[in-house]
């Protein structure tokens, strides 16, 4: 019986710095049935001159005007072959057995079934790591109970910790291009709702780069990023309502709102108006336990919205 090919996809964009090593920690994987789809996304930088570089048998690189790494990642899938699929941004790494030890499980897991492990940061190397404690690093039979933990504050995943059967992303659709930010989150949530289960490996390992100045983390709050927040937020509540309504679910889909309305307020007047609609449809009381220990505290007492238009005068005068 033939192995099951792994599709690596990596969209690049000014990372000269890091793609050869992001590569090279693909190609020094322990599952040898692997393919890198490598797709740069109009990098100014020496990017595709290096990932060319590294072309061979396992690596094929693309070039793409500009049009940013959803876009990268939709075409690198359009043309992959893998059975499963691996997404991975240009500066991150894998530890070695990651791909196969995920593989190991999902080969006696549920068709449709989704692998996660463990990620953390570092700056220079790998060495600095940090694994990320959260209480979603677990199993789920439930998949949509991750998404509840995880949009009720009890952790986030990194891109590259999933891997995923073809088919899923398939009967998912493909990134939302329009997305400046959270476009994981939209892209995952969605994945997620189409999977039967959620297992998680806990002894491999996904380093995320914290410094890379082209990272998506590192852009400011403008107008364009706020909306496209908000947009994410209104995926969420239009994907999940029709199959899975309830008051734990609405509660979540709100704190989504309620962050979005703490982060932003008093800017953009137009976009807290949407959230504050959003929230009223859903019908459920504001949560106290966003910001700092202050601000929830205030919150306790004068609520959520009281809360937030002191915090915003305070601001004003001082």
């Amino acid at each position: 019986m033939s192995l099951p090919l792994v599709s690596v996809l990596i969209p690049v964009y000014n990372s000269e710095m890091y793609i050869a090593e992001t590569i090279t920690s693909v190609l020094n994987q322990t599952w040898n049935n692997i393919e890198i789809v490598v797709v740069d996304d109009g990098s100014t930088d020496s990017s595709f001159t290096l990932a060319k570089a590294m072309e061979s048998e396992r690596v094929r690189v693309y070039k793409q005007t500009n049009k940013g790494a959803c876009a990268a990642r939709n075409f690198a899938f359009s043309v992959a072959k893998g059975e499963y699929i691996q997404y991975l941004d240009a500066d991150d790494l894998l530890s070695s057995d990651k791909i196969e030890k995920q593989l190991q499980i999902l080969s006696s897991s549920l068709p449709g079934t989704v692998a996660t492990c463990v990620w953390g940061r570092f700056v220079n190397s790998v060495t600095e790591f940090k694994a990320e404690e959260k209480e979603i690093n677990k199993n789920y039979d439930i998949p949509v109970n991750w998404l509840i933990d995880s949009w009720g504050g009890k952790g986030s995943a990194q891109t590259s910790v999933w891997l995923v059967p073809r088919f899923l992303i398939e009967a998912a659709g493909p990134w939302n291009e329009d997305l400046k930010i959270n476009q994981d989150g939209e892209f995952f949530a969605r994945v997620l709702l189409h999977a039967k289960a959620i297992k998680f490996c806990e002894s491999v390992y996904v380093y995320y780069r914290s410094d890379n100045e082209n990272s998506i983390s590192k852009s400011n709050k403008s107008e364009a990023k706020a909306e496209s927040l908000l947009s994410s937020f209104e995926s969420y509540k239009k994907m999940i309502l029709p199959s899975y309504d309830s008051i734990e679910i609405r509660k979540v889909l709100a704190l989504n709102f309620c962050n979005f309305i703490y982060l932003y307020s008093p800017h953009y007047p137009h976009l807290i108006r949407r959230a504050n609609i959003n929230i009223k449809e859903l019908n459920v009381r504001r949560v106290s336990s966003i910001g700092g220990s202050g601000f929830r505290t205030l919150a306790k007492f004068v609520g959520f919205s009281n809360a937030i238009k002191l915090r915003n005068l305070i601001k004003n005068g001082s």
